[in-house]
């Protein structure tokens, strides 16, 4: 089942009650909170707080969007327990991090070494507390390609860590259509943007809508719930938000069959 959601990255220079109200307007399912602005790591009470506002307004809390860094977070002052105390604080099962700072090309054997010893440890101490991590598909980390994914995973073979997914940019279903099939199994969400034809250029995501059917199709393969959180938008505006959720909310209609949604 795939459900939509928010990314509240989105709408970094609003509130979080204006985000939930966002959210809950457009009809969506849930928000991912980011730590860098609305729940930063350590503020159990503020972060109590928005998971309580949120679920009064009936969304879900998806995922926690620590920007906790493997390799580097923790030589910078930030423990992985502040981040679980963080999550848990929040009520949400899943944590979004980052695999490293460097790419999977320029990534030497000691430090690919070091940043999957430390996904091993704190996805231990995340299984320990019910919570299952979720890298960034992201470039400039060890998870920024198919083929370093697979790699990736491979190696880790840990229950409690996963993937986030989102198209590659430039790159359409040609290369992320055979992509997804590749990291399906990992996959524990994704962000849904549409950036063409580089990252710089916002559109609309109903430019991107012959693109995103087929990634939907693809992805209600998994036999589990997910959420597609929209991630970014043209000109940060919350009308253009409101108009690509409701095509968020029609793709998920229309190519995963299974997914029941009301309109907002």
């Amino acid at each position: 089942m795939i459900l939509p959601g928010l990314a509240s990255v989105t709408f970094r220079q609003l509130s979080a009650e204006v985000v939930i109200g966002l959210a809950a307007k457009a009809g969506l399912a849930g928000i991912e909170w980011g730590g860098d602005i609305h729940v930063p790591p350590g503020d159990l009470e503020r972060a109590q707080t928005i998971g309580r506002m949120t679920s009064d307004a009936g969304l879900s809390v998806i995922a926690y969007g620590s920007y906790y860094t493997v390799a580097k977070s923790k030589n910078e002052g930030l423990t992985f327990d502040q981040v679980i105390k963080t999550a848990k604080a929040l009520d949400t099962k899943i944590i979004r991090i980052w695999a490293g700072w460097k790419s999977s090309r320029e990534a030497t054997g000691d430090y690919h070494h070091e940043i999957l010893e430390e996904l091993r440890a704190i996805g231990d101490e995340a299984g320990r507390n019910g919570i299952s991590l979720a890298l960034e598909f992201h470039d400039n980390t060890l998870n920024d390609s198919y083929e370093a994914c697979v790699r990736l995973f491979t190696e880790l073979d840990h229950p409690s860590v996963k993937t986030y997914w989102q198209p590659m940019h430039g790159a359409g279903p040609d290369i992320n259509g055979p992509g997804i099939h590749m990291i399906l199994p990992w996959i524990a969400g994704f962000h849904v943007f549409h950036w063409w034809p580089q990252a710089e250029v916002r559109l609309p995501l109903q430019y991107g809508l012959v693109d995103w059917q087929a990634y939907i199709k693809q992805l209600s393969r998994l036999n589990q719930k997910i959420y597609g959180c929209l991630e970014f938008v043209k000109d940060d505006s919350t009308q253009q938000f409101l108009k690509d959720a409701v095509t968020l909310i029609e793709l998920i209609r229309k190519n995963a069959p299974s997914t029941l949604i009301d309109p907002p």
